[in-house]
């Protein structure tokens, strides 16, 4: 399975969408028939959509046993995603069936692929996103009208065990959503507070970008410089010079990810940023710089080993003296520490399971709270961070990356009900977080989770859906 965008659930075929979804074409028809993927999807979703997370396990385990390492996150994300509407499927390759679905208890939409092999056995299935159906919309809301209908929301997720996290909204430096919801630690019982510090996966990457800017902005670098020229000795000589700053901060330069089974073996070594440009950097690229996008962990670490070089300084403490600390951030940093919201796998269905705390990297890992990432929004806003110019740069569209998703310089530009937002996402196994800045209206959402994807990525969406889409008059 494929699991790098990560949107499951499940739902029984015909029922009830969500207000706003659009019926595009009839999936019981869509579904009919006796060609194997069509079969396998029916077993599949039947089973997913129980109750009952140990037969899911058990079909997994007998018609997929490949997939076993990613059942508790597609328990979780069912549990999360309050289940699948089917909405039309088509057969898009020999063997292969692609259906489209919505959540049911919120507004995203996925996709689901499922592929039979050349003898009629299931050979995968694989979870991406997908873009709302064309004439898809959701009524907008007064301000106090869709705060009040996510807190609504939201205790009755944490009521029943399906939340926890952090979420606050504001439009510029106003406040108007600050609140918390389940549990922070669940042995100790300790509750997660609006203050509560999370792992922001990703999200960290955004600080990467910013300090590698910030570098261009002082003149000691420019976005088509080659890597070849900040980092002489980096293991692949030939790659350095065609690789540049640009591709690495758009995930064109073919760089790769750090996570797998290499990852595993050499985790003892991998101390610092330099060791993992020892250990990765003499890998040839996935393609050839800036032919196309490629989400990449190891682009970003390379960032922080550019940033080190060119300013003399760990990463860390030029985050601190150059992104937090401008910013305001007094809770934001890389390494865990008493009190955090630890992350929890699986589902409380199937029972959730206490993982190690993680540590950042330039790629992410970090630890930051709701307002905390608010005032890293207000300071690049208020341009105290990059100027006016470079901030223009980091937050305009310049690369596809599928979807309704572009990219600029180490932020995510997108459109939710027709707004365009930027920020980035967050997510690793009891990991969830999102940050979206509205330039159009003003509005800021900020939601963390230690639950995994999408736990977080929901009600940001669901408040960024329903908010006014511009300023009051």
């Amino acid at each position: 399975m494929n699991r790098r965008d990560f949107m499951a659930g499940a739902a029984l075929l015909g029922l009830g969408l969500p207000a706003g979804a659009c019926r595009c074409a009839d999936p019981a028809s869509d579904l009919a028939g006796d060609e194997p993927a069509k079969v396998w999807f029916r077993q599949w979703l039947a089973v997913f959509n129980g109750d009952d997370p140990a037969a899911y396990r058990a079909f997994i385990q007998a018609r997929l046993p490949d997939a076993l390492p990613y059942v508790d996150e597609d328990l979780a994300t069912r549990e999360a995603s309050g289940g699948f509407t089917v909405l039309r499927a088509e057969a898009t390759g020999p063997g292969e069936l692609t259906v489209w679905v919505q959540d049911r208890a919120w507004d995203r939409f996925s996709k689901v692929v499922v592929t039979a092999g050349p003898e009629g056995g299931l050979a995968d299935i694989a979870f991406s996103g997908a873009t709302p159906p064309d004439g898809f919309r959701i009524a907008r809301l007064g301000e106090a009208q869709a705060v009040a209908a996510l807190a609504g929301k939201l205790s009755a997720e944490a009521a029943a065990d399906r939340f926890s996290g952090a979420v606050l909204a504001a439009r510029a430096d106003r406040v108007i959503l600050r609140e918390a919801y389940g549990l922070a630690d669940r042995a100790r019982r300790g509750k997660v507070e609006t203050g509560t510090r999370f792992c922001i996966g990703s999200m960290g990457k955004m600080f990467t970008a910013v300090a590698i800017l910030q570098q261009v902005q002082a003149g000691r670098m420019a976005l088509d410089t080659p890597v070849a020229a900040l980092l002489s000795d980096y293991p692949n000589a030939a790659l350095a010079k065609r690789l540049t700053v640009e591709h690495l901060l758009t995930h064109t330069g073919g760089t790769g990810d750090i996570f797998g089974p290499f990852h595993d073996a050499h985790q003892a070594e991998l101390g610092t940023v330099s060791d993992y440009v020892r250990l990765y950097g003499p890998r040839e690229p996935l393609f050839e710089p800036g032919a196309r996008f490629a989400y990449s962990n190891y682009g970003f670490v390379l960032l922080g080993a550019i940033l080190e070089r060119v300013s003399g300084r760990p990463y860390e403490a030029y985050f601190d003296d150059h992104v937090f600390g401008p910013a305001g951030m007094s809770a934001t940093g890389q390494r865990p520490r008493e009190g955090d919201a630890l992350p929890y796998a699986g589902s409380a269905l199937a029972g959730l399971k206490p993982l190690t705390p993680y540590v950042g990297l330039p790629a992410g890992g970090g630890y930051s709270t709701v307002d905390d990432l608010h005032a890293f929004a207000t300071a690049l806003r208020e341009h105290r961070l990059l100027d006016a110019a470079h901030t223009t740069l980091a937050t305009t569209p310049r690369v596809a990356a599928g979807g309704a998703s572009k990219w600029g310089l180490g932020f995510r530009i997108q459109s939710r009900n027709g707004a365009t937002c930027y920020g980035h996402g967050g997510g690793a196994p009891g990991v969830n977080g999102d940050l979206a800045i509205y330039p159009g209206s003003g509005y800021v959402t900020a939601v963390l989770s230690n639950r995994g994807h999408p736990t977080a990525v929901n009600p940001a969406e669901y408040l960024g859906n329903r908010l006014p889409a511009a300023p009051p008059a």
